[in-house]
This record gives C-alpha cells, sequence and structure tokens, in this order.
C-alpha cells in the first residue's frame, strides 16, 4: 500500500495537482476508478504500471532506474557498485533528514500560532 500511495503522490506532485477527469483521461483509468485508488481502494498491478509510466514520462527518464542498477550490477567491479550503494544511501539519509526538518518545523509553527 505505500508503493500506491507513493507513486501517486510522485504523479499528483509531477502534473500540478490534476483533477479526476484529467487523470482519468491521462492514464485511461475510469474516473470512478481513479476516485476509488486515490481514497485507498487496492490498486490493481496494471494500473501501478500505468502511474509508474507517466511519473517516469514526466521526470524524463528514458531508460529505467531498476534496469541501470541491474546492468551495472552485471558490469561493475564489486567495490564500484558498493561506491554507488553509499553514495544512494547518503542521498536517501539526507533527504530523509530534511523531511523530519521540514515536518519538525511546520509542527513547531503550528504550535506557536
Amino acid at each position: 500500500m505505500d508503493l500506491q500511495k507513493t507513486i501517486l503522490k510522485q504523479y499528483m506532485l509531477l502534473n500540478n495537482n490534476p483533477t479526476l477527469k484529467a487523470i482519468s483521461k491521462d492514464t485511461g483509468i475510469q474516473t470512478t476508478r481513479v476516485f476509488r485508488l486515490f481514497n485507498g481502494s487496492t490498486m490493481k498491478l496494471s494500473e501501478y504500471q500505468i502511474f509508474q509510466k507517466k511519473v517516469k514520462m514526466a521526470m524524463g527518464l528514458n531508460e529505467s532506474l531498476e534496469s541501470l542498477a541491474f546492468d551495472c550490477s552485471l558490469k561493475f567491479h564489486p567495490s564500484a557498485i558498493k561506491e554507488i550503494e553509499v553514495f544512494l544511501t547518503r542521498k536517501l539519509e539526507v533527504w530523509r533528514f530534511c523531511q523530519s526538518s521540514n515536518t519538525t518545523s511546520i509542527k513547531t509553527q503550528e504550535l506557536s500560532a
């Protein structure tokens, strides 16, 4: 369910919060089904793949990150793969720290208001 929420959040962010009708038109998924997905209904694999494809297109990704990582794992020396892993882990930690800082500052502002 977390993957579903994440992909929907990314889609909305990258497409400037479109209406349900616009999402339906863009994805080919019926409007009522889109409504249910955004309200917690479990997404089918095919629906997830549609949203994932749209997100990747909006981000300008031509090659899938997963396929790139797999290709690297086949061709690079293990130490090079470890360097990439460390780099990505650090980037993710920085992102999480920034997210927690934003949440904390918002809560502080709400308490002081």
